[in-house]
């Protein structure tokens, strides 16, 4: 084999000398002595060779000759800005072989210079044993990168179109899964035992000493493929040469030769198993052209975004802690003496205010006080027959009930039917609507409905959200798919509680900004007597604003103080109990603050809560309360002709059915309520901090509830399929049901926000990993079974789970011999990057169409304290491509390979050193390149991205098919904070010095920073490391056709170290560009991941009040270009002028901020924050699509972007098949489904319907699937998805096994009505909907 390459590196070396006569005959010489000595041995071979080598040397002579054009598919040749330039350079490049010529080109110009040219592409040859000199010809300069540029797919033109109004029909491209994802057909996958050898045999033979290569433009033969694959050549027919660590480099046109046995692979390819039957395993995908509807922007009487952009948020009363003056007041009197304005209505609401987890643990919260309250309630309820009480929550309810006894149980179902025990909302907790991902939203609503319905057959009509301080629409839509459309809530930012009190908007209509579908007659607009077009919009809810921020006695009038001591009548000491002596006194006087609520409502009805936090906890308080306000309710309607007023105990149902039959119109108010402020201290205080505190805990959560959807949706498929035969699942049906209850726990608003104290810190991560255990061991089984042989019960697959800074599972180090299952939960195809640890790293992988994949080996290093880099000796990371398609499980497997050199990655550092561990023997090593002076520049397909010298930061983005020069300056900063209204809830920053460089000492050259760059075949990443406070990362991948392609990677590892460090700071990345998005700025920032909202941020205002939360994605865009920001986490964000996104990374405030937890914030952990940047092209005005007007229509992410979102969300389940077991398995690729779901329709969850009472005799066998119809922007065209274009679908297509689907509400506690096809009239954009799966 040596002499092949030598004659390949000849015919190279021979045509250079002919184009380039500028190298001289002598210094060729004195470069190379070997390749004078490899020329000699070439011609003592002989001449004649066989046939089988000519076509070889004749296929790689010509791919060395091939100018390779990645974009000609689309619009032809393309034209370079500076090409003329860059090829006078190349010419006048000197080429040194000592310092990565293949990597490096110098430029005899000023700054900025490129000191390193990276590409992923160029990085996949290997040195040849033959020669040191590496050549590229001048001619390939700009084109360099596409021979093996990994395609996820094959190229296609898909056409976008935008629809109005009407459907428009398109020509449909069907593809077969044959030709989309290379499965092999049924016969072929899975072969009787009998017929494997023959069938392989006649596979292999064929066409005997045939080598086939990739085509051009780097895309193989086999449509489908995620990664150019090397050259298989048999071992009968070709030996490689050994390749030595030095010099393991070939010439960069050589390709890569694996050896492999061919008598040893027969065999190996298959894995027994039976044959099975075609419409159980067979997968097919019908691909067709994307259509896109344009949604227009829902109107509304008031926009809060728009709205809150002009209010003013520093006014002159907030010294005075209220907005409350003489013009109230006047108001209030005016009114009191109009004959014409109603009587005063007042409905006492009893309620409790308890917390799941903030201080104490759940159960100490249960044991010391919950459990005792709701016993309270039951008592004193029976005793007193007009006391009502409004509880809700379910996760206390649901503990209370597991150890109340038959008799407590009988009298709340019949206090709950009699109606004067309410239960609201009916969620699991009261969550965080700022920083809660949708799955969690919607997880603890199911939790606590399916609840209340097996438990109590009830069903919530109304909902009260007073403990969130943000409140977000997409809340409201959850709750209106629940069927309930009345709203109570509260805390608002006081700018809000001045304006709707002075309008006397108490209560509005709040409607979703993408929802105009007033077909529906829903139970709200008969109720308001709204019929055609003058219904409200499908979702809207009505709400109630309770009156100044207060869920309490506060809330009784402006004299909050008045209302607090002297009626609330468990404080014994102060307020005596009501008497014929002053029972005049005080009902005048608390009916004068009554009246003044009302004022700030057009009905003159209010509600007054008799409660607070943990109140009740002893029974003497229920007496207290309930009789002295049974005497000044009955005293007032005594008087009520003389009062004009009425009191009474009631419930929330009450209120609303009160005010529908006074008052019918209300208006329409759209958007969110997020950005939170109050005035208690004198000076508005921004509950905006909380969006980031606890980085480190808000990305474990969100795992934890990815970990268990992955659990639901692997169980349920494995019992749709029956796969379990006989196990006992008893065991297996409580840990998933103990699962989920922890999981809704854990959405405890001050849980998700970060906010709990510091022990129950440890609490809460002991809850999450214990959890995630349990969901592991359950996903272990259920995979295990679903690819078992049909006669073992014996499960195989053991979770594997490598990621820095979250989540690690039982350790092991993937060995030769083992086989790795990858799942992917999602409802479309994906393309991502696998990373494995392992001792060996002579390795190679295989896929399920037994092809060898591109693998990159890295090292395992880790920063020292001596500001070096430790290279691991013994172990490695092995990085692949991996395309799976929809509810898919792969099999991959790991064979041993002679030398695995030639994948190993680049490094170019200047401060890595090797460890030395003891007993380690190992002869792999990386090749270690310096790192010259300039600016440093890496390449992708898609990408040519330049980076500061000094810095280390992305500062330009080069679009290559376009050729448009972008720019995206990175950089670190952070805010410091003022002394006081700053902590764990709050965020104020310093009024003098806001802005704190907290890299300086590196700037400076106090202290110097480290550069280490890994380039290989798969990804390219560059790592700069400032000390132990930040290591970030920016990574591109060498992939085709997928959202990756795309896609720049970037990763910052934050370390604060021990408190005090870094006190008072707020870290954040800023992302500079030249987009040009207005001033002040707008930027689009989604909501809970379901829904998107633009805002104007005014700049002259303090920076916490321009602070908002994301939990997927922000991005800006003009008219010619957009920039997505897309997280795994929640985050705040914000933006200090135009064309830039600050993004908060983590915080440290050692002050109290006194709005509870009574701590500061000083335990930060490490935390690595993982995102990903997508820069688009927006469609030109003037295009063809110019006729549609873009300026009403709904502004939405593009469908890029949602699917990388979805993926970083929900990570790729990797299952290790130990060499030992690995004849267990019975498939080697097995879709779960038969074909894909629609691109825009993302599965929320897929959930069995578990009842603890009932598994014990039966094993469910019916599901709920929740769906989200996700729509993305019609001005950006999906170029790199490979998915199912038609919006309609039928689930008997897709699903497997099923008997009837049944189309519920969204938690499915209603009987639903059958349901079997779906398109954009009943599952219209941007809506959810669940159906029951019976199997």
């Amino acid at each position: 084999m040596p002499w092949k390459q030598c004659d390949v590196e000849r015919k190279i070396v021979k045509q250079l000398f002919i184009t380039n006569t500028q190298i001289s005959l002598s210094a060729a010489m004195g470069s190379d002595f070997r390749l004078c000595a490899s020329l000699l041995l070439f011609l003592l071979v002989s001449t004649k060779v066989t046939s089988y080598e000519k076509t070889l040397r004749k296929i790689i002579r010509s791919q060395s000759k091939m100018v390779p054009r990645p974009f000609s598919e689309n619009s032809g040749t393309t034209t370079w800005k500076n090409n003329s330039f860059n090829t006078a350079r190349y010419k006048e490049a000197l080429m040194f072989p000592s310092v990565a010529q293949s990597k490096s080109v110098y430029h005899n110009m000023p700054r900025p210079r490129i000191s390193t040219i990276l590409s992923t592409v160029e990085t996949s040859r290997s040195k040849s044993s033959c020669s040191q000199i590496r050549i590229r010809p001048n001619d390939q300069s700009n084109e360099r990168l596409a021979r093996d540029t990994n395609t996820s797919s094959p190229l296609r033109n898909n056409e976008i179109l935008m629809r109005d109004t009407h459907n428009i029909h398109m020509n449909k491209n069907n593809m077969t899964i044959k030709n989309f994802y290379q499965i092999p057909t049924q016969s072929r996958f899975f072969p009787p035992i009998d017929d494997r050898d023959n069938s392989y045999e006649q596979k292999s033979n064929s066409k005997e000493n045939t080598v086939i290569i990739p085509e051009s433009h780097g895309r193989p033969k086999d449509n489908g493929s995620s990664q150019v694959k090397a050259i298989l050549i048999p071992k009968s027919t070709i030996q490689t040469a050994p390749v030595q660590m030095n010099n393991r480099k070939t010439t960069s046109e050589t390709p890569t030769i694996i050896d492999i046995e061919s008598d040893l692979e027969k065999a190996d390819f298959f894995i027994e198993g039976v044959n099975m039957d075609s419409q159980k395993f067979s997968y097919n995908l019908s691909v067709d052209s994307f259509t896109c509807l344009v949604i227009k922007e829902t109107k509304a009487d008031i926009d809060a975004q728009e709205k809150f952009s002009q209010f003013n948020i520093e006014p002159t009363w907030s010294t005075k802690r209220h907005y409350w003056n003489t013009i109230f007041d006047s108001r209030y009197e005016s009114l009191m003496r109009n004959p014409k304005w109603p009587s005063l209505k007042v409905i006492l609401i009893p309620r409790v205010h308890v917390d799941t987890i903030w201080k104490k643990t759940f159960e100490q919260y249960h044991k010391d006080s919950v459990n005792k309250i709701l016993s309270n309630i039951v008592k004193k309820l029976q005793f007193y027959d007009r006391l009502t009480f409004s509880w809700n929550e379910i996760s206390h309810l649901s503990q209370w009930w597991k150890t109340a006894s038959h008799r407590s149980r009988l009298a709340f179902r019949k206090l709950l039917k009699g109606g004067r025990l309410e239960i609201t909302t009916g969620g699991y907790v009261e969550p965080d609507e700022a920083t809660t991902h949708l799955f969690g939203l919607v997880h603890q609503l199911i939790e606590g409905h399916q609840w209340l319905k097996i438990h109590l057959n009830y069903t919530p009509k109304v909902a009260w959200l007073t403990n969130s301080v943000s409140h977000s629409p997409t809340m409201a839509y959850l709750l209106s798919t629940l069927n309930i459309h009345k709203l109570v809530t509260t805390n608002l930012h006081f700018s809000w509680e001045k304006y709707l009190a002075e309008y006397q908007y108490s209560d509005f209509i709040w409607v979703q900004n993408w929802d105009q579908d007033k077909s529906f007659s829903s139970k709200l607009n008969e109720e308001l007597s709204k019929i055609g077009n003058d219904r409200h919009p499908k979702h809207a809810v009505l709400t109630h604003f309770l009156q100044f921020n207060t869920a309490g006695f506060k809330a009784c009038g402006p004299d909050n103080s008045l209302c607090a001591l002297n009626y609330n009548f468990a404080i014994a000491n102060k307020n005596l109990d009501i008497g014929s002596f002053n029972i005049k006194e005080k009902a005048e006087q608390l009916l004068e603050q009554y009246s003044k609520t009302g004022t700030i409502s057009q009905h003159n009805t209010i509600i007054a809560p008799l409660g607070g936090p943990y109140h009740y906890e002893i029974q003497p308080e229920l007496d207290f309360q309930y009789n002295n306000y049974l005497k000044l309710a009955d005293f007032i309607n005594a008087n009520k002709n003389i009062y004009k007023a009425t009191v009474d105990f009631g419930t929330v149902q009450d209120y609303f059915t009160t005010i529908i039959d006074k008052y019918k119109k209300y208006p329409t108010v759209k958007g969110d309520f997020l950005n939170f402020a109050d005035i208690s201290s004198g000076s508005p205080a921004y509950w905006t901090g909380f969006y980031t505190t606890r980085p480190f805990t808000k990305i474990l959560l969100r795992r934890l509830q990815s970990t268990l959807r992955s659990t639901e949706i692997l169980f349920s498929f494995a019992l749709n399929f029956n796969v379990f035969r006989g196990f006992n699942l008893t065991e297996i049906f409580e840990l998933l049901l103990k699962s989920r209850e922890t999981v809704a726990r854990l959405l405890d608003r001050n849980v998700v926000s970060g906010t709990v104290t510091a022990n129950v810190l440890k609490y809460v991560h002991s809850q999450i990993l214990t959890t995630v255990k349990n969901c592991w061991y359950i996903q272990e089984l259920a995979a295990s079974f679903l690819a078992l042989k049909p006669d073992i019960n014996m499960p195989h697959l053991q979770k594997y789970v490598y990621r820095d800074g979250e989540f690690i599972s039982v350790f092991k180090s993937i060995s030769p011999g083992d086989q790795i299952y990858i799942f992917n939960s999602l409802s479309h195809e994906r393309t991502e990057i696998v990373e494995i640890v392992t001792r060996f790293p002579n390795v190679r992988i295989m896929d399920h169409n037994k092809k060898d994949v591109i693998i990159q080996i890295n090292p395992i290093w880790k920063y020292n304290s001596d500001n070096l880099i430790e290279l691991s000796h013994k172990f490695f990371k092995i990085s692949f491509a991996v395309m799976v398609p929809p509810m898919t499980m792969a099999l991959f497997k790991v064979k041993e390979t002679y030398d695995a050199a030639h994948h190993a990655a680049t490094l170019y550092c200047l401060s890595c050193i090797a460890d030395e561990p003891k007993n380690v023997d190992s002869s792999f090593t990386f090749n270690i390149e310096p790192i010259q002076s300039g600016d440093i520049q890496l390449e992708s397909y898609k990408h040519r991205l330049i980076f500061d010298e000094y810095t280390g930061f992305l500062k330009t983005v080069v679009e290559k098919e376009t050729n448009f020069e972008k720019t995206v300056f990175i950089d670190y900063g952070a805010f410091r904070d003022s002394h006081y209204n700053t902590g764990m809830f709050l965020f104020n920053t310093n009024v003098s010095k806001p802005l704190q460089d907290i890299l300086r000492s590196y700037r400076m050259g106090k202290k110097s920073k480290i550069i280490l760059i890994v380039s290989g075949q798969v990804s390219t990443e560059l790592i700069t490391i400032y000390g132990r406070l930040l290591q970030h990362t920016t990574k591109i991948f060498n992939l085709q056709n997928c959202p990756l392609t795309s896609a720049i990677y970037l990763e910052s590892k934050i370390d604060y170290e021990v408190s005090p460090k870094y006190r008072e700071s707020e870290m954040f990345l800023s992302i500079q560009t030249d987009i040009i998005n207005g001033n002040p700025p707008q930027i689009f920032i989604d909501n809970n991941s379901f829904q998107y909202t633009s805002r104007i941020l005014n700049i002259s205002r303090r920076v916490e009040s321009n602070m908002y939360p994301i939990t997927s994605m922000a991005y800006i865009e003009d008219g010619k270009s957009r920039l997505t920001f897309i997280t795994d986490h929640a985050q705040g964000v914000t933006a200090l002028q135009e064309g830039q996104l600050v993004v908060m990374l983590d915080r440290r405030v050692l002050f109290d901020d006194g709005r509870g937890t009574d701590e500061g914030l000083a335990d930060s952990s490490k935390t690595c924050h993982r995102h990903y940047i997508l820069l688009e092209n927006l469609f030109d005005a003037r295009s063809g699509f110019g006729k549609f007007s873009f300026q009403d229509q709904l502004h939405l992410p593009t469908l890029n972007a949602l699917h990388l979102a979805n993926t970083i969300g929900h990570l790729l389940d990797i299952f290790v098949i130990d060499k030992n077991y690995t004849s267990l398995c019975n498939y080697m690729f097995m879709p779960l489904i038969k074909t894909a779901f629609p691109c825009d329709v993302a599965i929320v969850n897929y959930r069995v319907l578990l009842n603890r009472g009932s598994l014990q005799y039966f094993t469910p066998n019916a599901a709920l699937l929740v769906l989200h119809r996700q729509s993305f922007s019609c001005q950006i065209n999906p170029l790199n998805l490979n998915c199912q274009g038609d919006s309609s679908f039928a689930l008997d297509k897709i699903l497997r096994n099923i008997k009837a689907i049944y189309k519920t509400n969204l938690a499915g506690t209603n009987e639903g009505e059958p349901r079997l096809h779906f398109n954009l009239g009943n599952f219209p954009p941007m809506e959810l909907m669940t159906l029951r799966i019976d199997f």
